[in-house]
């Protein structure tokens, strides 16, 4: 019986709460215009003046410029990380080619040595004796 007493209490503060709140609700449309239209809890139009319209629309605006902001930001951090990627690329590719020539040289200097080296020392067997061993 007492739990039924309490239930019955509760339920009746619940449904007068919601005439004793007169909370503010203010209507506008997604685009951010505001028509000066403010609700009350028991929903009856509240016309209001421009007072209240400028910091709202304010804060639209200020929200709509960070969000724009932050969409910049990221297409810039993207661009920044493809720029850095391509930069690698480029540095990995220009170490392979210092790599093959450097390489190519080698083979170069490794064909010319022997031919010269060859023909001096032919030359200088040419002027010398036999050895006897």
């Amino acid at each position: 019986m007492m739990l039924k007493k309490h239930i019955l209490c509760a339920l009746a503060l619940a449904c007068s709460g919601a005439l004793y709140a007169n909370i503010p609700i203010e209507s506008k449309g997604l685009s951010g215009a505001n028509n000066g239209t403010v609700y009350t809890a028991n929903s009856t139009a509240v016309q209001t003046g421009g007072a209240a319209a400028v910091p709202t629309n304010l804060n639209w605006q200020l929200m709509q410029k960070n969000q724009q902001l932050e969409n910049e930001l990221r297409a810039l951090r993207g661009k920044m990380e493809e720029q850095d990627n391509e930069i690698e690329k480029l540095k990995s590719e220009l170490t392979n080619r210092y790599a093959d020539l450097d390489q190519r040289l080698e083979l170069l200097q490794q064909k010319v040595d022997p031919s010269e080296d060859a023909g001096a020392t032919e030359d200088n067997q040419q002027g010398t004796s036999p050895s006897t061993t």
